[in-house]
C-alpha cells in the first residue's frame, strides 16, 4: 500500500511544479515583450502628447477642433458665432444647445438657425431656477466642435 500513496503523491507534486514552471515562463515571456514594446499608455510623453492631440494625423481629421463658439444674449434672444481658426464664420451646419439636465421644468433641447453666415439664433431657453447649464454642439458633415454654455435668466 505505501508504493502506491508515494506515487500518487509524486504526480501531484509533478504537477505543481509544471504549474508554476508554466507561470514562471509566462511571467518572463510577458515582461520581456512590455520591455520591448512600448504603448502609447506607458510612454513617457504620454500627457504631453494629449495636450497635442489635435495635431496628430488621428485627432487632425476633425477639423472642426478649431473652430470657436461666442454666445451671447440678445434681448430675447440666444446668439451664437461660429468662427474657424482664421476667425471667418463657418456656415451651413447645425448647432444645438443641450442643456444638462432636461426635464422637471428645463427646457428640452433648443435648435438654433442660422441667420447670416456664422451667425445662429434661437430663442432665449428659460430656466425655472434662474440658470441654466449645458452644451453647445455644432456639426457641420464630419466635422464637429463643442463648448460648454451657462445662461443666467
Amino acid at each position: 500500500m505505501h508504493p502506491t500513496v508515494t506515487n500518487h503523491a509524486t504526480r501531484w507534486k509533478m504537477a505543481l511544479a509544471l504549474l508554476m514552471a508554466a507561470f514562471l515562463i509566462g511571467m518572463a515571456a510577458t515582461m520581456v515583450i512590455a520591455a520591448r514594446r512600448v504603448t502609447p499608455v506607458t510612454d513617457a510623453d504620454y500627457y504631453n502628447r494629449g495636450l497635442h492631440y489635435d495635431q496628430t494625423a488621428t485627432g487632425s481629421k476633425n477639423p472642426g477642433l478649431g473652430w470657436t463658439m461666442a454666445a451671447s444674449l440678445a434681448g430675447a434672444e440666444l446668439q451664437v458665432r461660429v468662427k474657424d481658426q482664421s476667425g471667418a464664420p463657418v456656415a451651413g451646419g447645425k448647432l444645438r444647445f443641450e442643456p444638462k439636465r432636461a426635464g422637471a421644468g428645463v427646457s428640452a433641447p433648443l435648435v438654433l438657425a442660422e441667420s447670416a453666415p456664422g451667425i445662429f439664433l434661437a430663442p432665449r431657453p428659460v430656466s425655472p431656477q434662474g440658470e441654466l447649464h449645458g452644451t453647445l454642439r455644432f456639426t457641420r458633415g464630419e466635422a464637429a466642435a463643442s463648448q460648454k454654455l451657462v445662461l443666467f435668466n
